[in-house]
């Protein structure tokens, strides 16, 4: 039996993996799971699995952090992903597969049916080299297009501070200057990546890199680092503080 571990961040997501396994999968076995990022890595420790499904988003950041901690290592990996953008080479590379969500019985037998050959032919897996490579597409700035007077102005993601609703229209603060397009801003949100910006508020969408406090007076708003205090809705403030609180030692 092969022990497997399931790392989702959506409860639903795991309930289905584990009915696929448990009605489709007869090799597995399942040993843990977790939608908590911060139990991944003494959840994989104490169990020490030899699969691990791993959705690659969570609120936290991105899985692949937990990499760079564990000392067991000798497992196979699925990913689980509900972006077709992560380096599909490197898991060719790495005999690595990955799904989409949302996940079918037929896509997760079909990559159980790898993993079994690939331990039936004792193929190893390098993680060091995995993470190396889908680090280097992972972490490469996204540019996005926005639609200007003169035709389309390309930006990187990481130089957007924060977005503001304005109606039917979209206000994006950078360092220096500010642009409006003619996007809502949950078309906007859409476009950016969900690992590296928040809706603090129905108004604001704003770069989580870019805060650099949070002050829990007033109900509670963050500073950016253009010197702006955005306030931060009381529905989304014990999600934010927890993303904050997890993230890269904030």
């Amino acid at each position: 039996m092969i022990s497997t571990v399931i790392i989702d961040d959506e409860p639903r997501s795991i309930k289905l993996l584990s009915g696929i396994i448990d009605r489709h999968c007869p090799s597995l076995t399942l040993a843990g799971s977790t939608d908590n990022l911060s139990e991944a890595v003494p959840l994989i420790e104490n169990l020490k699995p030899s699969l691990l499904l791993l959705d690659i988003e969570f609120p936290a950041g991105s899985v692949f952090s937990i990499f760079d901690k564990l000392v067991h290592r000798d497992f196979h990996l699925i990913f689980i992903t509900a972006h077709n953008s992560y380096a599909a080479q490197a898991f060719k590379q790495n005999a690595v597969d990955y799904i989409l969500k949302p996940v079918t019985k037929e896509a997760l037998v079909e990559s159980v049916k790898k993993v079994e050959a690939r331990i039936r032919e004792r193929t190893p897996m390098d993680i060091t080299k995995l993470m190396k490579v889908l680090r280097s597409q992972y972490d490469h700035p996204t540019k996005i297009a926005l639609p200007s007077a003169e035709g389309l102005l390309f930006v990187d993601e990481k130089d957007i501070i924060h977005c503001k609703a304005s109606g039917r229209y979209t206000i994006i603060f950078f360092d220096k200057e500010k642009l409006t397009i003619t996007r809502t801003l949950k078309e906007f949100e859409s476009l950016l990546s969900p690992t590296e910006f928040f809706r603090i508020h129905h108004s604001h969408l704003v770069n989580l890199q870019k805060i650099i406090k949070y002050h829990r007076g007033d109900g509670g708003w963050v500073e950016l680092v253009n010197g702006e205090h955005i306030h931060v809705s009381s529905s989304r403030k014990d999600e934010l503080l927890n993303i904050l609180t997890n993230r890269d030692g904030h």
